[in-house]
Order: structure tokens, then C-alpha cells, then sequence
């Protein structure tokens, strides 16, 4: 309780109507203390996704002959209807364009660039409204030989959602040249931070348990060589079934999601932290439909559907929706 004024004139009325100031002041600051400290609102397809309520469906079979080993997946912005797709090694340098039956609407060559070993794609809004920069990433390496990486940095190009698929060669294709700090590192699992932009690389073990997380800063500047930070790692039990193969963040920063050979985790990303903090959270795992060797994992352009796909000829494209 505060204490009452005796209604006294003298100098003991004066200390007394300091102290219910400094009283009401301290109330007010504690009012301010409780309201920094609400808890972040979960992303609506973490909460989904721990919920169990995610819907899984077949979008449909990729059958174009020319996708075999479909590796990475990612939603346009130019296009977001259209999910981009690539082959893992063994392909030239290009990407493919899906429509939400899973036929392909157009093939792109990136000028320029070679293939050794594509793994994971991202694409995030480009300079002008409406617009998208595609990155893909160049970062397998089995034999943990490579001295650099690389990342390929492109415009994302109109594609037709009828008529005849789009066959072109991309021109402007930008090359970023990656080194990690601590010697070569398998990796299939690429990400750009939508808030931030940085570049995040998760590695790949293939007796699982934990990996390292690689960050390059945003903005890196055509041809140029960066040496990336390891930033912190990503727990996971021991074996092959939980070696890390593709990653995708929402297009609003809010879900991230890490895909193994056994299992899509989704984690809850606070957007005033960088991207890797979450890994340090609680993951909830999302439906995985049976798949022969999954290896990509994007999420749908409005963050409410998680796409997944596996290597090999004819394979199904699944969707696990929020209903």
C-alpha cells in the first residue's frame, strides 16, 4: 500500500509525495518490463506443424525426363505459383521451373556457371517490387576436396503459365565465391535470410549427430571470395537417416525448416534474431510422406504448405498444407 498524506505542509509532506512519485514511476517501469518480455508468436505453420495438423497431398508426378535427381526446391516471387527445381551432379548448369501439378513451365541455363555439385536453391525478393533473386548453391562436396564453393546469384526470369514451357539462357549470372573457415565441408542445404540476407550453409555428416552452421554477410559483391563464419550448430541424433539435405526458410523470416533423410523439422525463428538462433529452440517434425531418397524441401510462397520431393525418375510432388 502506498502511504497516505497526514495532509501536514511541513518538510515531512514533501518526502512523503516523493515517495508515491518514485512508487507510481517504479509501477509504470514494471509495466514496461512485463510488455518486453511476451513471448514471440509462433509462425502459423510451426504451430501447425506441432500441432499435427498439416495435411499431406500429391501435387503431382514430375515426369520430364530431364529431372532425375531433383535436389533442391524453392517457391518463385516473380513467380509464385511456380516452384524452382534443379538436379543434383551429373546435370548442366540450370534450373526448372514447376507448376502446381509438378510439369515443368520452362528450363534455364545460367550463363556462366558450372554444375559440380548443385544441392539447394533459395529465392528471395529482388530489388523492385515484384521482383526475385534466385541463389543457387554449388556446395556439395562428398569427397570434402573443394577449396571454395560457390553460389550462383540470378535474376529470377518471367516464366509463361501456359502455352509453350520457356527454354532461355540466363544472362547476368553472378558467381560468389565461398571458403569455409575451419577446411572442406559436405553441405546440401542452403538459406537467405529474408530479413537479413545473410547466407546460411548448414553442413552435412553423414553419421548425423552435430553439424556446423556457416553464415557469409549479405550483399556480397559479384566475383567476390568470402570466408564464412561458423555460427553456431544444429543437434541431431547419430546416423545416416538424420544427415542434413536441403533447408528452406518463409518468405516473412518467421519458420525455418531443415529436412534429413528421415524427417522435415520446423523450428520458430524470431525475425529480430538472426536466422541460426532458432536452432537453439525446439523443433516440431512435419508429416514426410514415403520418399526413395529425399534430398529438397521448400516452403509454399505464403508459408502455409511445406513442398517435398525426392531424387529419381517420375517422383511425386507432396504438399503438407495447413488446412
Amino acid at each position: 500500500m502506498e502511504p497516505q498524506s497526514t495532509g501536514t505542509k511541513g518538510p515531512g509532506a514533501a518526502v512523503v509525495s516523493t515517495r508515491m512519485i518514485t512508487l507510481r514511476a517504479l509501477k509504470r517501469a514494471a509495466v514496461v518490463v512485463v510488455l518486453a518480455v511476451v513471448p514471440v508468436a509462433c509462425a502459423p505453420i510451426y504451430s501447425a506443424t506441432c500441432k499435427s495438423s498439416l495435411v499431406t497431398s500429391s501435387a503431382g508426378p514430375v515426369t520430364d525426363p530431364a529431372l532425375v535427381e531433383i535436389s533442391g526446391i524453392h517457391a518463385g516471387v516473380r513467380n509464385p505459383t511456380m516452384w524452382w527445381v534443379h538436379n543434383d551432379s551429373g546435370d548442366t548448369a540450370r534450373a526448372f521451373a514447376l507448376d502446381a501439378t509438378g510439369a515443368v513451365r520452362g528450363t534455364f541455363a545460367f550463363s556462366g556457371a558450372s554444375a559440380l555439385d548443385w544441392e539447394d536453391i533459395a529465392v528471395v525478393p529482388g530489388p523492385t517490387p515484384g521482383s526475385g533473386t534466385m541463389y543457387v548453391g554449388d556446395i556439395g562436396d562428398n569427397a570434402l576436396v573443394r577449396t571454395e564453393i560457390q553460389v550462383y546469384r540470378a535474376a529470377e526470369p518471367d516464366v509463361p503459365a501456359t502455352g509453350t514451357p520457356a527454354s532461355t539462357t540466363l544472362t547476368g549470372v553472378e558467381t560468389l565465391r565461398l571458403t569455409y573457415p575451419d577446411g572442406p565441408h559436405d553441405a546440401e542445404a542452403l538459406m537467405v535470410d529474408p530479413i537479413f540476407g545473410d547466407l546460411v550453409i548448414i553442413a552435412k555428416s553423414l553419421s548425423g549427430g552435430t553439424v556446423n552452421v556457416y553464415r557469409a554477410p549479405a550483399n556480397l559483391a559479384a566475383g567476390s571470395t568470402t570466408a564464412m563464419t561458423n555460427v553456431g550448430s544444429l543437434g541431431l541424433a547419430t546416423g545416416l537417416v538424420n544427415s542434413v539435405t536441403a533447408a528452406d526458410v518463409t518468405r516473412d523470416g518467421t519458420a525455418i525448416a531443415v529436412r534429413t533423410y528421415g524427417k522435415v523439422m520446423v523450428f520458430n525463428r524470431n525475425i529480430t534474431k538472426s536466422l541460426w538462433t532458432a536452432f537453439s529452440s525446439t523443433a516440431c517434425n512435419a508429416p514426410l510422406p514415403a520418399e526413395v531418397q529425399g534430398e529438397a524441401v521448400g516452403f509454399r510462397d505464403d508459408g502455409k504448405a511445406l513442398a517435398t520431393i525426392s531424387e529419381g525418375a517420375n517422383q511425386m510432388l507432396h504438399l503438407s498444407t495447413i488446412p
